[in-house]
């Protein structure tokens, strides 16, 4: 990228219609949230154990790597908050539209999913063992907190999934302050720094024998992701960048697929709890996706934008669009409803039951959080509207970040 970075630092200017284009609603993204939900849930419901039936294997292998569609949502949170917060910089009420209208996106569904776990259902029906065993932990759920504790036993059954989501709100409370401060380069910039900080952290735990959830969980440990994402928000409000990115975009193509092809085999095939994963894969993985979202993210011409095209299929874009309320369902459902179901009905569980079982629930969980975002969030995120950015630049720009990208 010499053309980008040649000459002085300064940037020009990115006028008002320029604003307006990179802040528009981008339906391919939607497609990559719901790949990312996608590959979540049947990783987090995968029931399957050796041996498999070799026609079968390369379907149970993509769920055992299942995991990285929590990579993906990191990776398109960092750069959806960060493509809102810099086309908002300029407005008088920065902060307060921004943590306000994330507010409404994220607080209403989990504090009711939460009220409704462990204050309305215990006062009618017996809860799990495991659950109350876990009672005490609940606070760190209800304070985001619960991704520092849940590595040392703290987490609660059946919400061992919500640590994602108190990765993604200590995000939201931090990043805003850094993006005031800086223009587009000077945060690409920075982004590059704290993607370096967060994989030297992880090395040094690895060295000092932390557990591997820890690795997986802890917040400084995953920033990779969301500053690499970050990044690429940056970039694309680079003119210089987003036009060599533009014109260039075959090549970063060949990268993005040269980089995902190195994670895969540094990492011995995504295997989730391996020491070379948890270390160099991470941020390998974060900088594939990156680029595969900056694919997505400008206009879609050539090859690259033949192979991504589909990423704006509807029924894809829907799927993104329920993705947060299946992230937040899917686990609860199982682990409290569908799977002591299954084991009554079947004692044994074979591949093809276990396989079943997941498309049966992802399906199931997709009508759910359907039901929940029509009837439920629709009217707290009608309330954003009152709280959009006061300025003529950041009214223009499309809030795509109202959909968080929760993870898993």
């Amino acid at each position: 990228m010499s053309n980008v970075g040649s000459g002085s630092l300064r940037e020009p200017a990115v006028d008002a219609a320029e604003s307006a284009e990179i802040g528009r609603h981008i339906p391919g993204l939607d497609g990559l949230r719901a790949l990312a939900i996608l590959l979540v849930i049947p990783h987090n419901l995968d029931l399957l154990r050796p041996p498999v039936p070799l026609a079968l294997y390369p379907m149970v292998t993509l769920m055992h790597a299942g995991w990285i569609g929590v990579q993906l949502f990191f990776v398109l949170s960092g750069f959806l908050i960060t493509g809102n917060l810099l086309d908002t910089r300029g407005s008088e009420n920065y902060f307060r539209a921004f943590f306000g209208r994330r507010a409404l996106r994220i607080l209403p569904l989990y504090y009711a999913v939460l009220l409704i776990a462990f204050i309305i259902v215990p006062a009618f029906v017996a809860v799990p063992a495991e659950t109350n065993a876990t009672r005490l932990n609940q606070l760190w759920l209800a304070t985001f907190l619960i991704n520092w504790v849940q590595p040392f036993g703290a987490g609660v059954h059946g919400f061992t999934h919500f640590w994602s989501l108190a990765v993604e709100e200590q995000f939201y409370l931090l990043w805003p302050f850094l993006v005031i401060l800086c223009r587009p380069m000077a945060l690409a910039w920075a982004c590059g720094a704290v993607a370096i900080v967060a994989l030297g952290v992880r090395i040094a735990l690895e060295a000092l024998h932390f557990p591997s959830d820890a690795l997986y969980m802890f917040t400084i440990c995953r920033m990779d992701a969301l500053a690499l994402g970050a990044a690429a928000a940056s970039l694309m409000r680079i003119p210089r960048a987003r036009e060599w990115l533009a014109r260039f975009k075959g090549r970063v193509a060949l990268a993005a697929v040269l980089t995902l092809a190195a994670t895969t085999v540094v990492t011995r095939g995504l295997v989730l709890d391996a020491a070379s994963t948890q270390t160099w894969g991470y941020t390998l993985l974060s900088l594939g996706f990156a680029m595969v979202v900056l694919l997505t993210a400008l206009p879609q011409s050539g090859l690259p934008g033949r192979i991504l095209s589909p990423l704006a299929w509807r029924p894809l874009r829907l799927i993104g669009r329920y993705s947060y309320g299946m992230y937040i369902f899917h686990l609860p459902l199982s682990v409290f409803v569908a799977f002591p179901l299954l084991q009554r009905m079947f004692p044994h569980i074979t591949t093809t039951v276990g396989l079943t079982y997941a498309v049966i629930m992802t399906v199931v969980t997709f009508c759910l959080a359907a039901v929940s975002y029509e009837l439920f969030e629709s009217p707290f995120l009608r309330l954003k509207g009152r709280l959009m950015p006061k300025n003529a630049r950041s009214a223009r720009a499309r809030s795509s970040a109202d959909h968080p990208a929760a993870t898993e």
